[in-house]
């Protein structure tokens, strides 16, 4: 049996059915779909008559696609376990699918070709010869994986490939049971895809998940063709989105030096903590030594926000509802939680201690297996003197999550929420190289003691500069560029060229918070992937999966800031992960 076929699997009920990946859309923007201002969001823009309820009509076509779902269900577990599944896929679920939501599949007669290479693309949104491709694979074919001795490329690779090298700007692909949507994607950064998982969509009466993906995906929201595809809703959504996402960037800068000077004024107020007033008192921790630590402390915050919410970091139910800084997230949210108890800067700290104890404790492992928690053996979460033997009231805490939780968007004139998941990883590094302009200053003699932070010229006599991505992506090209091809050119075989990466050491100097290793773990990622899968766009499991080899095998950075290279280090090891 072939091993892309899978065997028969349960029946997927839990976990979310809509998936983004890289920066195709933001949660926010996927949020906004359904408000009034929302264009092209009125019935008459799918093809219904005007004063229509464009809820009941989407309530309607899901009930036949659960139909539909429920017949393709039976019969594929019909099917012998040998058998791919890409008939009964594609005639007797996708293209009913499909048509529910107005697209008039054509079936390509033949593969396209393009420089010699052939692109098998199933089939176009439409019957002129420019429509965006749809490609259908089996419902045993995984999307990002070749089947042995089949096609060249696996079904996702196959279509962003072909959206890379044409004029074609978006595409779909699917095997029934999940269903991408790409976009051209020619930069080596994360890549970008939104993802329906239908099987848990339909199985778990996921409805509200289905109006995202009818009121995005209903043929009216493609292009026609390549002409009018700058110009196509789909479009129109992504560069809302970025939009909204650049503003949520620019903004959590001001809601993170607003989390600092809480903490910073809440730790130096609070009655129980004589010793650290007489700390910076003595001189034992000046201000610039607090307000590192202090940075060190958010951080934290910042890094398990980002783990948590792509679901990189574990936590069994115990953490999730005990000690997370989604619960904090949640907590902050209500008013009857902001009081004068510390309980819950109590519950952190015991978060920091296991996650740097290794030594073991609980039955002969470390105390991080009782929260199912990694030990994470950095500098980000060594014993900090803020921490230690430190109380702060539940509400000043709260306050400094919210400001990390939530950005005012001046353009809409709403609050919205920072999503984490979201963020590319160099966005928390430049935040930290953008406050280390920032000079503290703390008053203790007056009460109670105040910490404020004053625009300064720390960035200069540190010698600390944000590199912007431009120059990274020139330093890429020019000086890693050409040492990788003269290896490969060396290599003969698939051996030799993955040996020949993986050999590779690539140092930076003044590595800052890592954006230039950060590009080069993507570059040679992307190379490595490549190599061992045959395609020239690998699938997003490959990839990762290179990427996080080269990050333990190649990378090295240096910095005379050690919080510099631990925040680089974090940022390594959430692109080197995988979801869950």
């Amino acid at each position: 049996m072939l091993e892309a076929v899978a065997e028969k699997a349960p029946l997927k009920t839990e976990g979310p059915a809509v998936h983004l990946e890289g920066s195709l859309f933001s949660p926010d923007f996927l949020d906004f779909l359904s408000e009034k201002d929302c264009p092209g969001q009125r019935p008459e823009d799918f093809g219904f008559p005007r004063g229509t309820s464009l809820l009941e009509e989407i309530a309607r076509v899901y009930q036949d696609a659960k139909f539909d779902w429920q017949r393709f269900r039976e019969a594929l577990e019909r099917l012998p376990e040998d058998d791919p599944a890409t008939s009964l896929t594609r005639d007797r679920w996708v293209i009913p699918f499909l048509s529910l939501l107005g697209y008039e599949l054509a079936r390509n007669p033949r593969a396209y070709e393009i420089d010699g290479e052939t692109f098998a693309i199933s089939h176009r949104a439409g019957e002129n010869e420019d429509a965006p491709p749809v490609h259908i694979a089996g419902a045993r074919q995984e999307l990002g994986r070749r089947a042995p001795g089949g096609p060249r490329l696996s079904p996702h690779a196959l279509v962003q490939e072909f959206l890379n090298r044409t004029e074609h700007l978006w595409g779909i692909v699917t095997n029934g049971l999940v269903l991408r949507v790409l976009r051209k994607s020619p930069a080596v950064r994360r890549q970008a895809y939104l993802e329906f998982d239908l099987q848990t969509l339909f199985e778990a009466d996921r409805f509200e998940d289905f109006v995202i993906l009818f009121r995005l995906l209903h043929r009216s929201r493609l292009p026609k063709g390549v002409d009018d595809a700058p110009e196509c809703l789909l479009e129109q959504y992504h560069r809302q989105s970025v939009d909204l996402g650049n503003r949520a960037r620019d903004r959590l800068r001001d809601g993170v030096l607003e989390a600092l000077k809480i903490l910073g004024n809440g730790l130096l107020a609070h009655p129980k903590n004589e010793r650290l007033r007489e700390k910076v008192r003595t001189g034992e921790l000046p201000p610039a030594k607090f307000y590192q630590e202090l940075l060190r402390l958010v951080y934290r915050f910042l890094f398990l926000l980002t783990a948590e919410e792509r679901g990189i970091l574990g936590g069994n139910e115990l953490y999730r509802r005990g000690y997370s800084l989604t619960r904090l997230r949640r907590l902050a949210d209500n008013p009857r939680f902001f009081n004068e108890h510390s309980d819950l800067w109590l519950s952190l700290r015991v978060v920091w201690h296991v996650l740097r104890d290794p030594s073991p404790k609980a039955e002969g492992k470390p105390l991080a297996s009782l929260l199912d928690l990694p030990v994470l053996n950095g500098e980000l979460f060594t014993l900090n003197p803020l921490e230690e033997d430190t109380f702060l009231e539940n509400r000043v805490l709260l306050q400094a999550v919210q400001h990390l939780s939530y950005f005012y968007d001046p353009e809409s004139r709403v609050r919205r929420r920072v999503n984490y998941a979201f963020l590319d990883v160099e966005e928390l590094g430049s935040v930290y190289e953008s406050l280390l302009e920032f000079q503290p200053a703390i008053r203790l003699e007056q009460e109670p003691s105040e910490f404020d932070l004053l625009e300064g010229t720390e960035r200069k006599s540190t010698g600390s500069y944000y590199t912007p991505h431009e120059l990274v992506q020139e330093l890429v090209k020019s000086a890693l560029e050409p040492v990788l091809s003269e290896r490969l050119r060396a290599a003969r075989t698939k051996e030799e060229k993955e040996r020949a990466i993986l050999s590779l050491k690539v140092i930076d100097p003044a590595t800052g918070s890592g954006h230039f290793l950060l590009a080069a773990a993507r570059r040679l990622g992307k190379e490595l992937a490549k190599i061992r899968t045959g395609e020239e766009e690998p699938s997003p499991e490959a990839l990762r999966e290179a990427v996080r080899d080269v990050i333990t095998h190649c990378l090295y950075g240096v910095d005379k800031t050690p919080l510099a290279v631990e925040l680089c280090k974090v940022a390594l090891w959430i692109e080197g992960h995988t979801l869950g």
